[in-house]
Order: structure tokens, then C-alpha cells, then sequence
């Protein structure tokens, strides 16, 4: 009896480790064919760190991380990228046993022509409610429709309201509240529950259109401070990374290996004002090796 126990024992437990490894790495191989039918390029690790922008999703847990992303760059020179994201919470039992609760979504980063105030736009519910009645709640506008299915937050109402114009309304009501939204600097975030491969291209289409439906006037009140000589919008910032890790990826090679370049093997640097990864301008600093003019330097 022992080793029937015994034998169904190891059985399960290499079932609980091999089938989410299993379906896992299907789902990897699903994605990857889709992005090739529909002409974008894929990664099954995150070659640009889409987390690192601080979404309050992205903030959320004891640890996080993405996968299975899929890119590619918009007419206007702007990004777009499909991630599945996941966050855990991590908690230890009163022997000391350690358990993690995943949670997982596809998302959508989409740049914007912008850098603009935050921006969250979900499903409305009994909490919203009540946190309207204590002046928390969300901003409303006057469609009665948006108001009863969505919560619209933002430091600042006058972008929010101008934002959500008559036809971006039409669209968010049109979703039916499947997708929450955000904006943070340069980003548009769509988060939803997790979709299956061959629905990505049309989460990606969902999030492009909801900056196609971004009003004119917004640009105008609020203008870009991130284009170039010629007016064009600047790059995230990070484009030449995921470049360079997606043809590692093509050739076989270790993906992170990227970041052992010699610096003396790396582009110069390009000439005029930089940016981090957010695309906000980073201030040249100039320093003194010496920490001290005035003392001599060592032999």
C-alpha cells in the first residue's frame, strides 16, 4: 500500500510541474505563430522591460514580471506591445511554508504622442458608489451610460474630460467594460483577462484605436514635448534593445547576451538631449573625477 502511495504521490507532483510547463510553452508557440501570420515580431522573454513603467497593475505584488511579448511600430513611428503580464502573492504559513497566488492578464503598451497626466479608466461597480459618496469616487461625465459601466480617475479633470470626448465615449461603451485602460506619461495600458494567442492582433487593434479616438484638441492643449528636429515623434527609447534581443533570439543565441557588449563595440551615442526609458529628458551632468580641483592629483 506504501508504494502505491508513494507512486501516486511523485505522480502528481511531476503532473503539477510538468503540465504548467507543458501548456506554457504551447501557449509560446501559439503566440509565436500568430505574430508571424499577422506580421509582428515576438519575444518569449520581455525584451524592454515593458514593467518597468509604474502602472499602479505593475506595482502590484510581491513580484512580477511579463512574457510572450509581440510588437511592432505604428505608421507615426510609435510602439505598440502585447505582453502577458502576471503578479504573485507571496505568503508563509505558520510552519514556515512559503505559497504564491498568481494572477494573470494580457496587456497592451501603446506610446502616445504625449506626456500626460494619469489616467484610469475601469469597470464601475457597488465600490465606486460608494466611494462617490464620500467625494472619492470616479469623475463623471454626461454620458449616463459611461457613468454606469465605467470610473474615470485623474488628478487632473479638465484632461480627463477632454480626453473622453463624444466619439472616445462611443468607443469605450462599444468594449462593454472588458478592458480597463490607463495612462502614464507616454503609455496607454489595455489590461484584461487572459486571451487566447489568436486573439492578441485584435487587443493590440482595441488599444491602437483607442489612441486613434485620442481627440485633437488634446495634443493641442497638452503638446509633446518629445519630437525631433523635424517634429516627429521620438522613439520609446528603448527600441534598439529589443532589436538587438530579438536577433540573438533569431540566431540562436543567449538573448541576454546583448548586454555584454564592449562599449567600445556600441553605437556612439546620438548627439543632442536624452531621454530615459519613460521618455523624459534626462539632464546632462558633468562631473570631476577628483571630487576636488583644487588638490593635486595622485601620481
Amino acid at each position: 500500500m506504501v508504494p502505491v502511495l508513494l507512486v501516486a504521490g511523485v505522480s502528481l507532483a511531476l503532473a503539477l510541474l510538468v503540465v504548467p510547463w507543458l501548456l506554457q510553452a504551447r501557449r509560446q508557440e501559439d503566440i509565436a505563430a500568430v505574430a508571424a501570420r499577422h506580421g509582428l515580431r515576438y519575444s518569449a522573454a520581455d525584451p524592454f522591460d515593458c514593467v518597468r513603467v509604474a502602472f499602479p497593475l505593475f506595482r502590484r505584488g510581491d513580484g512580477r514580471g511579463a512574457e510572450n511579448i509581440v510588437w511592432r511600430e505604428r505608421p507615426d513611428g510609435l510602439a505598440t506591445r502585447a505582453l502577458d503580464y502576471w503578479y504573485y502573492d507571496e505568503r508563509r504559513d505558520d510552519l514556515g511554508r512559503t505559497t504564491r497566488t498568481y494572477k494573470r492578464f494580457s496587456c497592451v503598451l501603446a506610446q502616445v504622442d504625449g506626456s500626460w497626466p494619469d489616467l484610469t479608466i475601469t469597470r464601475g461597480g457597488f465600490v465606486e458608489k460608494a466611494l462617490d459618496l464620500v467625494g472619492l469616487g470616479s469623475i463623471e461625465l454626461e454620458s449616463d451610460e459611461f457613468n454606469r459601466r465605467f470610473a474615470l480617475r485623474s488628478p487632473d479633470r479638465r484632461f480627463a474630460v477632454t480626453l473622453c470626448d463624444a466619439r472616445m465615449i462611443e468607443f469605450l461603451v462599444s468594449t462593454d467594460a472588458h478592458f480597463a485602460f490607463a495612462i502614464k506619461g507616454r503609455w496607454l495600458l489595455l489590461a484584461s483577462d487572459p486571451v487566447e494567442p489568436t486573439l492578441v492582433p485584435a487587443l493590440i487593434r482595441v488599444a491602437e484605436t483607442f489612441v486613434e479616438r485620442i481627440p485633437r484638441v488634446v495634443y493641442e492643449l497638452w503638446p509633446s514635448p518629445f519630437r525631433d528636429a523635424e517634429g516627429r515623434p521620438l522613439p520609446a527609447g528603448d527600441d534598439g534593445l529589443g532589436d538587438a534581443i530579438a536577433r540573438a533570439d533569431a540566431d540562436q543565441r543567449e538573448p541576454w547576451s546583448v548586454f555584454r557588449v564592449r562599449r567600445d563595440d556600441a553605437d556612439e551615442e546620438p548627439a543632442g538631449p536624452q531621454y530615459d526609458l519613460d521618455g523624459r529628458p534626462v539632464a546632462e551632468v558633468h562631473e570631476d573625477p577628483w571630487g576636488d580641483r583644487n588638490q593635486p592629483r595622485p601620481d
